[in-house]
C-alpha cells in the first residue's frame, strides 16, 4: 500500500480560493528563500574575492610591463654620435703660479785694480765710521723732571686707589643670599605715603608691587614698578621710596648690592 504525503499547504487550503495568491507563494516559499540564500551567498563571496583577484591581476600585469621595458631597453641601441656636433671638452683649468719671492742674487767679486774699482763700491774703513752719525744715542734725561700723568685727585701722600664700577645685577636674575635686606623703618614710610585723598574718593584700591635695588649700606639705590592699580596710589609710593633704608644684603660674609620686592596695600574700609 503506497504512502501519501501529508502536505500542510493543502490541508489549510482545502476549502479556500487557492487563486488569489496565498496559496501560489507558500507553494513556492522553501524554493525562493533557497534560491535568495543563494543569490546572496554568491554575491558576498563574489564581494570579498574581487579585491584579492584585482590585486593579483594588477601584480602580474605589472611584472610583465617591467620585463617588457627591460626587454626593450636592452634591444635599443645607443644613438650615434654625431662627431661634428660633438662639443669640446670643457677647459682644464691651469693651477695659478706658485707666489714669486724676493731672491738676491750674490755674485762673486772680481778682482780690479785700485784705480778702477768704483768709490760706492769701496769699504770704509774704522776711522771713517767712527765719524759717522749712526742715527740712536744715550741721552740722559732731566732727573727733577716730574712726568705728566693727568689730573689725579689724592689726599696728600696717600697712594690713590682706583674703584672699579662694580656691575648692577640683573632685577629678573634669582641671587641666593645667607641674608636678605630688610626695610628699618617701613612704618614710617607708609605713615608718609599715606592714602592719596583722590584716590580714596575714587574708590581706588590694591597693591603697589615695587622691586628695589638696595646698595652695599642699605641704602636705596632705584626702583622698578611691576604692578600699581593706578597711577596715583604708584606716584604717591615712588615719592618716598627715596627715604626707605634697609638692612644691607649678605653673601658670602660680605654686604652685595640685591633686588628686594615690596608690597604696598592700599584697601578702603
Amino acid at each position: 500500500m503506497a504512502t501519501v504525503a501529508f502536505d500542510w499547504d493543502d490541508k489549510l487550503f482545502q476549502n479556500r480560493n487557492r487563486a488569489y495568491g496565498a496559496y501560489f507563494l507558500r507553494k513556492n516559499y522553501v524554493k525562493h528563500t533557497f534560491r535568495a540564500l543563494v543569490i546572496a551567498v554568491s554575491a558576498v563571496a563574489i564581494g570579498v574575492a574581487v579585491p584579492f583577484v584585482k590585486a593579483y591581476v594588477e601584480s602580474k600585469l605589472g611584472a610583465l610591463r617591467k620585463e617588457k621595458r627591460q626587454v626593450i631597453t636592452e634591444l635599443m641601441e645607443p644613438p650615434p654620435i654625431d662627431k661634428k656636433n660633438e662639443p669640446p671638452p670643457p677647459p682644464i683649468e691651469q693651477p695659478p703660479p706658485p707666489p714669486q719671492r724676493a731672491q738676491i742674487k750674490f755674485v762673486p767679486p772680481q778682482v780690479v785694480k785700485e784705480e778702477e774699482a768704483k768709490r760706492e763700491e769701496t769699504i770704509a774703513n774704522i776711522d771713517t765710521l767712527m765719524k759717522v752719525d749712526p742715527g740712536t744715542r744715550d741721552v740722559q734725561g732731566d732727573p727733577n723732571a716730574i712726568p705728566d700723568i693727568g689730573e689725579i685727585e689724592g689726599k696728600g701722600s696717600q697712594p690713590v686707589e682706583l674703584v672699579e664700577k662694580e656691575e648692577e645685577p640683573d632685577p629678573s636674575a634669582f641671587i641666593a643670599v645667607e641674608k636678605e635686606p630688610q626695610p628699618v623703618n617701613m612704618d614710617e614710610i607708609k605713615k608718609r605715603i599715606g592714602y592719596p585723598p583722590l584716590a580714596k574718593e575714587a574708590g581706588i584700591q590694591g597693591k603697589v608691587i615695587v622691586r628695589v635695588l638696595v646698595g652695599k649700606t642699605g641704602k636705596y639705590e632705584k626702583h622698578i614698578v611691576l604692578r600699581s592699580p593706578h597711577k596715583l596710589l604708584t606716584e604717591a609710593v615712588e615719592k618716598e621710596l627715596p627715604n626707605l633704608e634697609f638692612s644691607p644684603g649678605i653673601q658670602a660674609g660680605k654686604p652685595i648690592k640685591v633686588w628686594v620686592t615690596i608690597p604696598f596695600d592700599f584697601q578702603l574700609r
